[in-house]
């Protein structure tokens, strides 16, 4: 009898928990699909998130009281204001596609000479401190936290071929990353580029030069002699049993290229003179 008590006074336990989560579901107004990997913001807290794959992302209302005010965002959509007033179990949010050209056409000049460049850094050892690029746990793991290169290029119009990233290893099972260009002042990344969409992901197994093959893309760089090449985190997916992980890189001083770097969106860049093994090749239109 008591055995039979104690599992009813758990079970219902968890259950009070439980309704204590809110699931957004977040998916495109016009064709109902889920949105991957859309932004949640928190203002009141200055937090930011990362849906999953699939558009959803839970909100512990434990820790984040109702009434909530929440902000959803993604590239190429209109962003939307909601304030979630009681704790139901799934909230759905359906997010317009902005009205704006997200990337224009662009045709390279006919009489232009093509040259192929490399920028950024191609050395992936030699003399460089090798340490925790990234440490990951429950509390960040879903923060959207970004981290990239400000690189020098020319100012010619430049074709993306392939991003070259070394990794010297990672401590986690899984994690999802999306590579986005952005301009740069003050050495600090500042306007998004336009550009069709980079996801990727790496594994426990990844380890030396991770190469991403672009040139179906038609991702075209322009007007600027430097940009930032922001990597920033979808999904991080610990081992069993785990509930943190690391990235290690081979990380050095810097002369030029320089490591730039945030938390979530209320946080400002932090840039300084440090690099990691990261280059990009391109057409260059000269």
């Amino acid at each position: 009898m008591k055995n039979t008590l104690l599992l009813f006074v758990c079970t219902l336990v968890t259950q009070i928990i439980t309704a204590q989560n809110i699931n957004l579901q977040i998916s495109d107004s016009e064709t109902k699909e889920p949105i991957d990997f859309a932004i949640v913001l928190l203002p009141d807290h200055k937090k930011s998130f990362v849906s999953n794959e699939k558009g959803i992302f839970m909100i512990d209302t434990n820790k984040y009281k109702l009434p909530l005010k929440v902000i959803v965002e993604q590239f190429g959509f209109e962003l939307q204001e909601i304030t979630l007033q009681n704790a139901t179990s799934v909230y759905n949010i359906f997010l317009n596609p902005a009205t704006e050209v997200l990337q224009e056409l662009i045709i390279p000049p006919a009489n232009a000479k093509i040259k192929e460049r490399t920028y950024g850094r191609t050395n992936e050892g030699s003399g460089n401190i090798q340490g925790q690029m990234n440490r990951f746990d429950n509390e960040n793991k879903d923060s959207g936290s970004e981290f990239g290169l400000i690189i020098k290029t020319n100012d010619h119009l430049k074709r993306l071929k392939k991003v070259h990233w070394h990794i010297n290893g990672i401590t986690f099972k899984r994690a999802i990353f999306n590579l986005q260009f952005y301009e740069v002042e003050n050495n600090k990344p500042t306007k998004r580029i336009p550009h069709s969409e980079i996801n990727f992901s790496i594994n426990e197994n990844q380890k030396g030069w991770l190469v991403l093959n672009t040139e179906n893309k038609d991702i075209y760089l322009d007007g600027t002699k430097k940009i930032a090449a922001i990597l920033k985190v979808q999904k991080i997916e610990f081992r069993k049993g785990e509930n943190e992980g690391n990235l290690l890189m081979n990380v050095g001083a810097a002369t030029s290229n320089i490591i730039t770097l945030r938390s979530n969106i209320y946080e400002g860049w932090e840039s300084g003179p440090m690099n990691y093994p990261f280059y990009i090749t391109v057409d260059s239109y000269e």
